[in-house]
Formats: C-alpha cells, sequence, structure tokens
C-alpha cells in the first residue's frame, strides 16, 4: 500500500468517525427535545350531562390544553380544569373555544371536564388537544457506546461542537412545529364548523322549500275547487 493510499484511507475514517459523532449528537438533541405526551380526540357530549377526562401529570411540566364546540346548539360548552387537588385551574362558561397553557405545580391525575347541563335538546361535539411537555432527558441506552465514540474524536483534536447551540436549534425547530400543528387543527375545526353549518342552512332552505312548493300546490287545488263550486250549476231548468 502507498503511502498516498494511506493517507485516504486515515482521511476516510476521520470523515466517517465526524459523520458519526455529529449524527449521534443530533440523535441525542431529538430525544431530549421529544419527551412529550400529546393526545387529541373529539367526544360527543350529551345534552343535560357532562364528560370528564383524567390525566396524569407531574410536577415543573408544561400544559397546553385547547378545545373547540364543532357543532351542537349555540356552539357553546362550559369548561373546568382542576389539580390533583381539586383547584379549579381554569373555568370558562358557554364559550366555543379557548386554549389555556399552565405549568403544572403538582404531581397527580388532573381533571377535565365539558358541561353541557345548561342545554335541554342540543348534545355537543367537542374537540380537545392535550399537549404535556417536559424538559426531561430521555434516557438514552447507548449511551457508554456514544461516549467512547466522543472521548475517541475528542483525542484527534479536530474541532468541537457546541451541543448547546444545536439543543437551541433543535428546540426552537419543535416549537415552530407545534405551532403549525395548533393552527392546522384550528383551521381544520373552522372549516369542519362552517362546513356543518352550511349542510345545516342546506337541508333548512331544501325544508322549507319543499313545504312551500306543497303549501302553493295545496293553495292552488283549493282555488280550483272554490272556483267550480261557485260556478258550477247543478240545477236543471225546466221549459
Amino acid at each position: 500500500m502507498t503511502s498516498r493510499s494511506k493517507v485516504r484511507l486515515v482521511h476516510l475514517a476521520k470523515t466517517m468517525m465526524e459523520w458519526y459523532c455529529s449524527l449521534t449528537i443530533l440523535l441525542s438533541c431529538l430525544g431530549f427535545v421529544a419527551s412529550l405526551t400529546e393526545h387529541d380526540m373529539t367526544v360527543i357530549v350529551p345534552a343535560g350531562q357532562r364528560e370528564c377526562f383524567h390525566q396524569h401529570m407531574k410536577e415543573k411540566q408544561t400544559l397546553d390544553f385547547e378545545y373547540q364546540v364543532l357543532e351542537g346548539g349555540d356552539l357553546d360548552i362550559n369548561f373546568i380544569l382542576r389539580s390533583p387537588t381539586n383547584k379549579a385551574l381554569a373555568t370558562d362558561a358557554r364559550k366555543e373555544d379557548a386554549i389555556h397553557t399552565f405549568e403544572l405545580k403538582e404531581t397527580g391525575e388532573y381533571l377535565f371536564c365539558f358541561d353541557n347541563s345548561f342545554s335541554r335538546m342540543a348534545q355537543k361535539t367537542v374537540f380537545f388537544d392535550l399537549i404535556v411537555d417536559s424538559e426531561d432527558e430521555v434516557e438514552d441506552p447507548n449511551e457508554a457506546e456514544k461516549q467512547a465514540y466522543f472521548d475517541a474524536y475528542a483525542a484527534q483534536e479536530m474541532y468541537e461542537i457546541r451541543i448547546e447551540e444545536i439543543e437551541d436549534v433543535l428546540s426552537n425547530v419543535k416549537e415552530n412545529l407545534f405551532k403549525s400543528q395548533s393552527h392546522q387543527r384550528t383551521w381544520r375545526n373552522i372549516e369542519f364548523r362552517d362546513r356543518y353549518i352550511a349542510e345545516r342552512n342546506y337541508e333548512r332552505v331544501g325544508f322549507w322549500s319543499v313545504v312551500s312548493s306543497l303549501v302553493m300546490i295545496g293553495t292552488f287545488i283549493i282555488q280550483v275547487l272554490m272556483i267550480r263550486s261557485l260556478f258550477g250549476n247543478t240545477n236543471k231548468v225546466v221549459t
């Protein structure tokens, strides 16, 4: 093997190690920012009743809760959020939608309730989205192997990678993605609600059009019969 081939081989090995270390750092940062829990659901709250949900959350986590009434009645509902110690964190009275963000102070079961007891006839269809974000770092099972590669890489004194900068960039990406998802859900719900209103209006217009047509036909028949009865001559004239 010539000296030039040896140089190329060493350069290739160093390049591969650089790429591997960069990739492992990126995956570690992604694991750091991906420690979150998200639930979204569409529920039907019957008239005169309420629906409640429980979620176990820990102290120092960040809660983002969003809901919107999609259909039913005047598109309003009561909402209450309670802590594990039964403290009311948020209360809404007959609102169409809302967004609540909290930094949790307690660990335990949190209660979310949608109350439709004020409505006697109309059930409500409600969409809600719950996001629990934690900054706790996810445990990596390959941490020892990665550390060995980092040590070997640092011994060569090639360069230093600032993990904090990568974490900041990925955190900004994560935040922007959440905002995009939130906007998409909001516009999707608005589109669903508008479509529902348009369909109900179409049904009402069609129903009353049929009723008006039947009334007009009935009125026409009654007028014809009345006119025939007025001008009809049933007596025979004897000459």
